[in-house]
């Protein structure tokens, strides 16, 4: 379960994300092309689709609009990872028909039966599942909708979702590139099984093709990206996929730099260690789910490792990739949570010493197992502890901040303001730098450059919560 990496508070719709259109066309009085617009919720795995689909619709000859202003198609892609995120795609739509903003609206993405049936209510044109939505572009041109197959078996198992491709992500640096969707793992918080069926994964053949359009259009790092990334190729009977995919993407002209997107624990085996200790271009910044540090809360989730489990693993990450930087995901307040469970929790994250934690209340999911379990815990109790939480949250970026101190760093140059840039290292820290005194400063976009760690982000561009943003000085080999 994650959030997204950039959140617009005065989207629309609550949470939504406003990805930078490819284009926009401000002159609207002599346009008479059709309008679009995209507000998506939740994951990588649906900013990736929505970028798709944009790309399709555009070339349907639409223009996009962003903003308050009415468009004459709106697409939303909706996360359903909550019975509150679900509810979020469904009020996104009603306060778009309210303020006569829009004229058809699609909504797709993770749906659950309460939310198509609120969207239908709504008088939404099409309510479409993840395993239709490469039928989107033709919906919008006026075909019918067709059947993914007679049984919920091959929904659950068709792999049209990979027939959506992008070329581009505007006003990034670096580019998402879906190799995965659906898992079959039933955590018994989790509705994700339900809504994108099947673990599945994208043929190398098809990767590769879109690894070298991306590259083509300048992106020099990819960042690799699924439902269940561990999984990846067991289905297409591949053995050791992530490797495999990993250094096929690293092999396309252009590519500098290949980056994991989360990942389970248990993918870090020696073999796989060593091999991302063998090129450097293999990004060691590592977003591994914990969910909760209580080897009893993890039996109640139904996790596939225990919190001594994973620890080992993050110690032998440690010990092959020393500089490797992890983070995590935690559950707070699981049904039956006890006070010494999260306690426990709570000691597994400082001895895991990940440089942030991604914290979030439990939140039921109607259709889970989790949600029919017993003992839930108040609400009161979820707020104070997610502040505990977030205590030692501060003290593990601190000690990440520190740790940087003085280090020597590649910066992928994503923005120049104000005489500053900042973009990712291959470690995964944002790193601002002074670059007023360069002639060419608005020329560094998609530049990696050399960087040594002065300290953490000065305030004004430090964060109290996410990943960790540090400052820092170019080296004199610039």
């Amino acid at each position: 379960m994650h959030v997204p990496d950039t959140v617009d508070p005065d989207a629309i719709g609550s949470d939504a994300i406003d990805l930078a259109p490819l284009e926009i066309d401000s002159a609207a009085d002599v346009d008479d092309r059709p309008t679009c617009r995209f507000l998506t919720f939740g994951c990588k795995i649906n900013q990736y689709d929505t970028q798709a689909l944009r790309e399709s619709i555009l070339e349907l000859g639409y223009r996009e609009l962003v903003g308050e202003q009415a468009a004459d198609l709106v697409i939303v892609n909706a996360c359903t990872v909550t019975d509150r995120a679900g509810e979020k795609g469904v009020n996104a739509v009603r306060r778009l028909q309210e303020r006569g903003l829009a004229g058809r609206v699609l909504v797709t993405g993770c749906l659950s039966p309460e939310d198509r049936d609120a969207c239908r209510k709504l008088g939404v044109e099409f309510v479409v599942g993840n395993e239709e939505k490469d039928q989107i572009p033709a919906l919008v041109e006026g075909a019918e909708l067709r059947s993914v197959g007679p049984r919920v078996s091959d929904r659950r198992r068709s792999r049209s979702i990979f027939d959506l491709k992008t070329s581009r992500f505007a006003r990034r640096t670096r580019a998402f590139i879906k190799v995965h969707d659906g898992c079959d793992d039933f955590c018994s918080y989790c509705i994700i099984p339900f809504v994108r069926g099947k673990s599945k994964s994208r043929g190398i053949d098809e990767v590769m093709a879109e690894a070298r359009r991306l590259a083509e259009n300048g992106f020099r790092e990819l960042v690799i990206t699924g439902i269940h990334l561990r999984r990846y190729g067991a289905d297409l009977g591949l053995e050791g996929g992530v490797m495999m995919l990993m250094r096929a993407l690293r092999s396309v002209p252009g590519i500098e730099r290949v980056r994991l997107s989360s990942i389970g624990i248990k993918v870090f085996t020696d073999e796989f260690l060593e091999f991302i200790a063998s090129d450097d271009a293999y990004c060691e910044f590592f977003h591994i789910p914990l969910q909760s540090g209580s080897a009893t809360v993890l039996e109640r989730m139904r996790r596939e490792y225990t919190s001594e489990s994973f620890l080992e693993s993050v110690a032998q990450i440690r010990s092959v990739l020393p500089r490797a930087v992890i983070t995590t995901d935690l559950m707070v307040g699981f049904p039956g949570e006890t006070d010494d469970e999260f306690r426990e929790s709570l000691e597994t994250c400082a001895a895991a010493r990940f440089a942030f934690l991604h914290i979030f209340p439990y939140s039921v999911r109607t259709g889970t197992k989790a949600a029919a379990l017993p003992s839930r815990v108040p609400g009161t109790v979820k707020v104070e502890r997610v502040a505990r939480a977030r205590e030692l949250e501060r003290t593990l970026r601190e000690n990440e901040s520190r740790r940087w101190q003085s280090q020597r760093v590649r910066v992928l140059v994503e923005r120049v303001r104000d005489g500053w840039a900042n973009g990712l290292c291959r470690e995964g820290h944002q790193v601002f730098f002074d670059v007023s005194s360069l002639p060419n400063r608005d020329e560094l976009r998609h530049l990696e450059l050399d960087v040594v760690i002065t300290g953490a982000a000065t305030e004004g561009r430090q964060r109290t919560t996410g990943p960790v943003r540090l400052e820092g000085e170019l080296t004199d080999a610039q």
